[in-house]
């Protein structure tokens, strides 16, 4: 999940929990609301009744020989009652209360006040009903809420926008510093535009990073370039020696072997030297990658290079890659070595009359592609799949020729090019390598 979807679903988690909370806070709230209103509401009716008895005298709604006065309106939410009572103690409240009214009792929100009008006594009575007041109250409660939900709603997308605004730098500094970092040399040092001070020092200090990385590369490939010369020079040097020593025919038999024996020796060196220098050229990138190379061309020539040494086991090689798969931005001589060492490797460990398969077709994933080389050979053991591809880690029962980097220069080759290597094999019957080649243009 990206850092700003998470940010956006903390604020809008935390927006949720302050709503939660105001939901259980808000019923009291506006309750207490809709009364205070009520009660106000009720004490401006009197100072208005009140008004009218000063300036009307109380006449204007007891006349003649009335004791009393009554009124409410249709739906029966408020009424107004003024009757005369006895002198006694002064009444100023505002209280819940039942009336009758048309044989139904309503629960009223009732202002009881008592005032003297010249020498009689009356009393005041003004009322709403408490079921008009929930009314009030329940509206407030559901405009409450859907303005609550618009705010989180609208604040937490415009967080969403803000945040993918505010990190875009940062996501750029991913794509452009560590996504698809095949090689120091590759590496962009143009700065990354941003106006946050974090992602500008982070920006620089992966520049400077990247730039002691690049000198200690470049420090690497001058010397591998110098110990190659220095070692491979005189090694060419004794195998010249030893070639002219051969060709004494005064050599006697036992020194005869000597030389053939040190010729040997030469030889492994040279391999060796020349199998270093060429999984570490290919760690840095010194191999272009600028060809499209057909795999079922490729099988075919490694198939044709390999018949002398099928024909020595009576091996059979059947070839099946239909439909061809070409691996563009790729390096020939590369796929070339990675495939021989492959079928080589299928080869020496094959049995007498025993077959190798190489067998293309689509993978699972859109445009990728899967060659398997598959062989029937004595299969590889579960302690040594692990280590396979570990330089110089040669396993119980390896060719005693091989020098363990056969495969480690599969593996370095692959990674080049972004192919992925599964292997199964079952000890007896055989080994299976599925190389898996990625879509073009997503490496």
């Amino acid at each position: 999940m990206k850092l700003s979807t998470k940010f956006s679903l903390f604020n809008a988690l935390s927006r949720v929990a302050i709503l939660l909370l105001l939901v259980g806070v808000l019923p009291p709230v506006m309750s207490r609301l809709a009364l205070v209103a009520t009660d106000s509401r009720l004490a401006q009716k009197k100072e208005k009744v009140l008004r009218l008895i000063r300036r009307n005298g109380i006449s204007t709604f007891i006349e003649g020989d009335q004791s009393s006065y009554g009124s409410y309106n249709l739906l029966k939410e408020e009424f107004i009652s003024l009757e005369e009572i006895p002198p006694g103690p002064r009444i100023d409240v505002i209280e819940d209360s039942k009336r009758a009214v048309e044989d139904e009792i309503v629960e009223y929100r009732v202002l009881s006040y008592s005032f003297a009008q010249g020498a009689k006594y009356y009393l005041l009575e003004i009322g709403r009903s408490t079921g008009s007041i929930d009314e009030t109250e329940r509206n407030f409660r559901t405009y409450a809420l859907y303005m609550l939900l618009v705010a989180v709603a609208l604040t937490t997308a415009a967080d969403l926008v803000f945040f993918r605004y505010l990190l875009e730098p940062f996501y750029t500094i991913i794509r452009q510093r560590l996504k698809n970092g095949h090689h120091p040399a590759a590496f962009n040092f143009a700065p990354i535009a941003t106006g946050t001070d974090d992602f500008r020092y982070l920006d620089e200090s992966l520049r400077e990073m990247m730039t002691t990385i690049q000198a200690s590369f470049s420090k690497e490939r001058k010397f591998i370039a110098d110990a190659s010369h220095e070692l491979l020079t005189p090694l060419a040097a004794l195998q010249y020696r030893f070639d002219n020593m051969l060709s004494d025919e005064s050599l006697s038999d036992e020194n005869l072997l000597r030389v053939v024996e040190s010729q040997r020796t030469v030889h492994r060196l040279r391999t060796i030297i020349k199998s270093l220098l060429m999984i570490s050229k290919i760690e840095n990138d010194q191999f272009p990658r600028t060809e499209s190379v057909s795999l079922a061309q490729l099988a075919a020539e490694v198939s044709e290079e390999v018949q002398d040494r099928l024909s020595v086991l009576n091996l059979t090689l059947t070839q099946e890659i239909e439909p061809d798969f070409v691996v563009a931005g790729s390096n020939r001589g590369l796929l070339f070595t990675l495939l021989f060492n492959l079928v080589t490797n299928a080869i020496k460990y094959n049995r007498e009359g025993g077959q190798i398969f190489l067998l293309g077709r689509p993978a699972a994933a859109a445009g990728s592609y899967v060659l398997e080389i598959r062989d029937t050979g004595r299969g590889i053991s579960k302690e040594q799949l692990p280590r396979l591809f570990h330089r110089f880690d040669k396993g119980a029962g390896t060719d005693p020729d091989s020098y363990g980097l056969g495969l480690s220069i599969v593996r370095t080759i692959a990674d080049l090019h972004g192919i992925r290597i599964e292997v199964n094999s079952i000890e007896g019957l055989g080994t299976s390598f599925l190389l898996t080649f990625p879509a073009a243009g997503t490496v």
